[in-house]
């Protein structure tokens, strides 16, 4: 363990300070390179496969430099009205992530006409608006969680309600 110092706690108050100055360097370049990339500046395209492809070498660097480039080309495909979805380097081309689908347990999801337990017919969901489904119950639940306001509480417990019999 580093020692517990005040010259240390100031090295390293340093060290934090010029990594948040480099990310938010990252940030903007690749904000930047992105928004050509769409405009068809292969010389964007060729940057942002070259960066991608040198931060591979770190694993946890990649996984940073995969979330923080999901966030930028979702925010910008959402503003163009390309897409909804976020964008990695794979194969040495910019692409769409492929989102991950869960299945529930028992069932492939793909019967139909079923009967809630209200009596209600209940139209079953494709499996990938049923994760998009899960993904949204669980942001409820977060949000459900963290609510003072009884009545935004009430309705949140009611949407995710609704929401429980399409992730079924």
């Amino acid at each position: 363990m580093t020692t517990l110092t005040i010259k240390n706690a100031k090295d390293f108050a340093n060290d934090f300070i010029n990594a948040q100055t480099a990310r938010d360097t990252i940030t903007s370049l690749l904000t930047t390179s992105y928004n050509a990339h769409l405009e068809g500046d292969s010389k964007a395209t060729k940057f942002i496969i070259a960066f991608w492809g040198e931060v591979a070498k770190d694993k946890k660097a990649l996984a940073t430099l995969r979330s923080l480039f999901n966030r930028i080309t979702k925010k910008a495909n959402k503003e163009k009205g390309i897409s909804e979805k976020a964008c990695t380097v794979k194969d040495g081309k910019i692409q769409e992530v492929t989102p991950r689908v869960k299945t529930g347990k028992g069932g492939s999801g793909d019967g139909e006409g079923e009967t809630a337990e209200n009596g209600s017919s209940v139209e079953t969901i494709k499996v990938d608006n049923r994760a998009k489904y899960k993904l949204a119950m669980r942001q409820l639940e977060s949000m459900l969680s963290a609510e003072k306001d009884e009545k935004k509480a009430e309705a949140l417990d009611v949407a995710l309600n609704l929401l429980a019999s399409q992730c079924a």
